[in-house]
């Protein structure tokens, strides 16, 4: 029986060890693979498969890729686990995937430069394939809007859309003692 990992995080350290972090100088500061993307492992038992990523462990340079680099761990039988084992997925280091260029199918390196949107004048980060040129979009994830309804909390968009507060020219917003207060926020006074 094949449980998910957040099932997984809740039971002891034996079914979910915990990954250790390393260090900020050894931790990647640019990713060019993020949740949602299709990637093709290249190295390893699953070699030249494709799959989604799933979840991106950047603490440790890892990400997950459903239905890949699966093990068998041996766990108490349980309810859950009646046969004593328990098939489930294990990261693998980003160096070992390489993104999935959405045109050819095949495995790419990426470039990512800047792009000024010529009717909003706004500069974005886009990715693109060397080989082909093309744009990579990138996967935005809206699965958790599924569930949003409107409760009896939620304000409605008359009220949200209404300005509350104009400001005045040579008045502060707040009394002095409040502004002085803002300014010298890291002044001890006793």
């Amino acid at each position: 029986m094949k449980l998910h990992r957040s099932v997984l995080a809740k039971s002891s350290t034996r079914a979910m060890p915990r990954d250790k972090t390393l260090p900020k100088e050894k931790q990647l500061k640019f990713w060019k693979i993020i949740k949602g993307d299709s990637v093709m492992v290249i190295t390893g038992k699953d070699r030249g498969k494709i799959g989604d990523v799933t979840e991106v462990l950047r603490s440790t340079n890892k990400v997950y890729v459903r239905g890949m680099n699966l093990v068998h761990k041996s766990v108490p039988k349980s309810k859950e686990t009646p046969h004593g084992k328990l098939q489930k997925e294990m990261p693998i280091h980003i160096s070992n995937v390489s993104l999935v260029d959405p045109s050819t199918q095949m495995p790419t390196r990426v470039k990512v430069r800047r792009f000024r949107n010529p009717e909003t004048d706004i500069i974005e980060m886009r990715r693109y394939s060397t080989s082909t040129g093309k744009i990579i979009p990138k996967n935005i994830d809206t699965s958790y809007q599924k569930d949003w309804k409107d409760g009896p909390m939620d304000s409605t968009p008359d009220v949200v859309n209404k300005t509350s507060f104009e400001s005045v020219p040579g008045i502060p917003p707040f009394p002095s003692d409040v502004m002085r207060e803002i300014a010298n926020r890291y002044k001890k006074t006793y």
